[in-house]
C-alpha cells in the first residue's frame, strides 16, 4: 500500500485531550487503512455503489497527558479519498502532508501549524481557519476555487498559482501580504478585520469582484 497522507501532532493535557477522529469521504468501492501509533489500525471501506463518508476514531494513550502522535493513511488506490474533515479539535495538529492523493477535492483542517499540498494538485475547496503557520503556500493548488482561512496567523498567503479562485474568506486574518493571480475574478470576498493588509491590496481585491455579485463583498 502507498502512503497518501501523514498528520503529526500531540494531545493536550485535559480530560478530552486523548480523543480524535477524521471524517473521510471515500470513492465507491475503495478502502484505506488509517494507522496511529499504538492505536489499532482502522480500515475504512466505501459502499460498492456510491461514495461514502467514513470516520476513523482515535483514543490516544496516557489520558490527560501531552503525547505526540502520527496518523498515517494508506491505500492501494491513490484515488480513494475525495474529501477530508478533521475532528482532531482536542489535540494540537502540527502538520498535514498530502503525499499522493490526486483525487482529494475538498479539505477542512483547522488550527494547523503546517500544510503541504504537494500530493493533491486537484484540490478545489480548502477551509483552514485559525492556521498557525507564518506562511501559507498554496502554489501547488492550480484548481483551487474556494479558500476560507479565518483568523489565520500567516503573514503571507500565496495564491498566485490559483487563477480560478472565486470565493475568498480571510476574515480576521493577520496577513500583510496576499499574492494572487492577475486573472482572478472573485464572486465572493470577505476581508473584514484584516487590519494588516495594505489598503491598496484591499482596493485591488474589491475591484476584482464580479459586478453582479457585489452584494457578496465584505471588506470593512
Amino acid at each position: 500500500m502507498d502512503k497518501l497522507i501523514t498528520i503529526t501532532g500531540k494531545t493536550i493535557e485535559w480530560m478530552e485531550g486523548n480523543h480524535g477522529a477524521l471524517d473521510i469521504k471515500m470513492r465507491r468501492g475503495c478502502s484505506v487503512t488509517v494507522r496511529c501509533g499504538k492505536c489499532r489500525d482502522v480500515v475504512l471501506t466505501a459502499q460498492p455503489d456510491y461514495d461514502t463518508w467514513c470516520r476513523a476514531e482515535f483514543c490516544f494513550s496516557k489520558f490527560g497527558a501531552v503525547v505526540p502522535y502520527i496518523i498515517e493513511i494508506y491505500s492501494e488506490d491513490a484515488s480513494s479519498i475525495l474529501e477530508m474533515v478533521d475532528v482532531l479539535w482536542d489535540t494540537t495538529v502540527e502538520s498535514v502532508i498530502i503525499h499522493d492523493c490526486p483525487s482529494l477535492m475538498s479539505m477542512k483542517f483547522h488550527n494547523v501549524n503546517s500544510l503541504d499540498f504537494t500530493g493533491c494538485p486537484n484540490l478545489e475547496y480548502l477551509d483552514c481557519d485559525y492556521y498557525k503557520g507564518a506562511f501559507l503556500d498554496l502554489t501547488a493548488l492550480p484548481h483551487l476555487t474556494s479558500l476560507q482561512c479565518r483568523s489565520g496567523e500567516a503573514a503571507t498567503i500565496d495564491l498566485s498559482k490559483s487563477p480560478g479562485v472565486l470565493s475568498l474568506d480571510l476574515c480576521g486574518s493577520k496577513m500583510n501580504a496576499l499574492k494572487v493571480c492577475n486573472q482572478i475574478s472573485l464572486q465572493r470576498l470577505c476581508i473584514q478585520s484584516c487590519d494588516n493588509l495594505k489598503s491598496r491590496t484591499k482596493a485591488w481585491l474589491e475591484k476584482n469582484v464580479i459586478d453582479n455579485n457585489a452584494s457578496d463583498l465584505i471588506a470593512y
